[in-house]
């Protein structure tokens, strides 16, 4: 029904035009009843279609037409004696009955039609304010990073500086999923692969400074709810960042790869490597591997560091 009501013209047609394709759909039908054996009991059983398409297509009056012209071609040409308007006291109940009929279906497939478009007008508002929603949300990050961002540029002490922007960071990566939101029934909905991608190239922009190190994402074309996507990117967000910190001393060039792909059904494998120095062996925990370790356990997942070759990798497994 809801495919229908797509190919239906934005703006009703005029009258004319209306009880002209009610009387094209009613001979359609009557043509096809003419290939039919004229015996079986009630001749104008088949005319029913009639009346249901010229009232949803159209409006109730198409339907009534759609009715007074299939009543009087079943009388005229299927019902003995034939050729006469006036049709046998016995046809008369049934006739009625049909008649009675249709004007309901016509009633009620006007009806129908009515609701379903009332149904597609609140789907699209609600969609238009889900994406008001999402962009007012997004824009009120952005101003509390860039708050975050004009007070940490009057913090002389390096490390509280580094705080400051480690803070606008993750802000800005909340800030990004709700950029990538689709509605998709009741929930929200973000595409990881344009997440992953962006959130990745606004990463090497901002850490790579002059250094030749490039930031790949390879990713499959998933789709996750903000309250998986959002852990997932500030994940990405500190495991990249630390690669960039560690891996590349003295100007070294290399890449960094996040791979981000479904590996059975119900769980995706997050990687981030690098061909960098590699992993040391006794590594301090600090607020960062305390905050990935916290958003994997949020997701579901576990998480392990293992050393490349060269480099390091970092392997996430996450339940969805």
């Amino acid at each position: 029904m809801e495919n229908l009501l797509r190919i239906l013209p934005s703006s009703p047609p005029s009258t004319l035009m209306r009880y002209g394709l009610t009387t094209v759909i009613v001979l359609v039908f009557f043509l096809i009843r003419l290939g039919l054996p004229l015996g079986g009991g009630y001749p104008f059983l088949i005319f029913f279609p009639a009346v249901f398409l010229s009232s949803i297509l159209f409006d109730r009056g198409s339907g009534f037409l759609a009715t007074f012209l299939t009543t009087v071609l079943a009388v005229y040409f299927f019902i003995e004696p034939r050729y006469t308007l006036v049709p046998p006291v016995e046809q008369v109940p049934p006739l009625v009955l049909y008649v009675l009929i249709s004007c309901g279906i016509a009633v009620l497939s006007e009806a129908l039609r009515r609701a379903l478009e009332r149904a597609q007008r609140a789907e699209r508002e609600k969609d238009l304010l889900f994406q008001e929603l999402a962009h007012r949300t997004k824009n009120n990050l952005q101003i509390i990073a860039s708050v975050l961002a004009l007070q940490a540029r009057t913090v002389e002490d390096p490390e509280v500086k580094r705080i400051f922007d480690a803070a606008v960071t993750r802000v800005r990566v909340i800030a990004n999923a709700h950029s990538q939101l689709q509605p998709s029934g009741d929930r929200s909905m973000v595409d990881m692969r344009s997440y992953l991608g962006d959130l990745c190239r606004d990463l090497g922009d901002s850490l790579r400074d002059v250094r030749p190190v490039a930031v790949r994402v390879e990713a499959d074309p998933i789709e996750l709810s903000t309250e998986t996507a959002v852990p997932i990117g500030l994940i990405v967000n500190e495991l990249v960042t630390n690669a960039f910190k560690y891996a590349f001393p003295d100007s070294q060039d290399g890449v960094v790869i996040v791979t981000f792909r479904r590996s059975e059904p119900g769980t995706i494998m997050l990687v981030v490597e690098d061909n960098g120095v590699g992993c040391p062996l006794e590594v301090k925990e600090g607020l960062g591997s305390r905050l990935v370790r916290l958003l994997v356990q949020q997701v579901g997942g576990t998480i392990a560091r293992e050393a490349g070759n060269p480099g390091c990798r970092v392997v996430a497994s996450i339940s969805v």
